[in-house]
């Protein structure tokens, strides 16, 4: 009886392996709308489990995480390489490309359904004082949250 429970919760741990999905954001200079300094998509909705491989158009992009649902969702990717990061929390995550996030390089990626978007929300509050650029479509991003 033992060895069944055993078998029966390592299949159902691998079930949502099997079930996920690789997505790609770009880093980009130039966006296909003709903005600067954006991530292609801005907003994404993604299960737990999925993966993010963030793609940078040059060696001066990054993603880093500044808002987190906590200290165990954060990450930091090189500059100019293409880096996958699986996301294994529920919640919403803001991402900065640190040298352009004074521009409004910046991404929310949703994880899950049904999140708290307090914390994010709070989170871009305090950093928007910081931003010069695309302030309104990181704002319409996060109204997309549990949309």
């Amino acid at each position: 009886m033992k060895k069944f429970k055993i078998i029966t919760l390592c299949l159902l741990i691998c079930t949502g392996f099997v079930n996920a999905k690789e997505h790609t954001v770009k880093l980009l200079t130039q966006g296909s709308n003709g903005k600067m300094m954006v991530f292609e998509p801005m907003f994404i909705k993604i299960s737990v489990g999925d993966t993010i491989n963030f793609v940078p158009s040059d060696a001066s992009h990054n993603a880093q995480s500044f808002s987190v649902p906590s200290d165990k969702s954060s990450f930091n990717t090189p500059y100019g390489k293409p880096t996958k990061v699986t996301f294994t929390e529920t919640g919403a995550v803001l991402v900065k490309c640190l040298p352009h996030f004074a521009l409004g390089m910046i991404a929310v990626v949703q994880v899950g359904e049904n999140i708290d978007s307090s914390k994010v929300n709070a989170d871009w509050l305090k950093a928007k004082a910081s931003v010069v650029m695309n302030k309104e479509a990181i704002d319409e991003a996060l109204t997309k949250i549990n949309q």
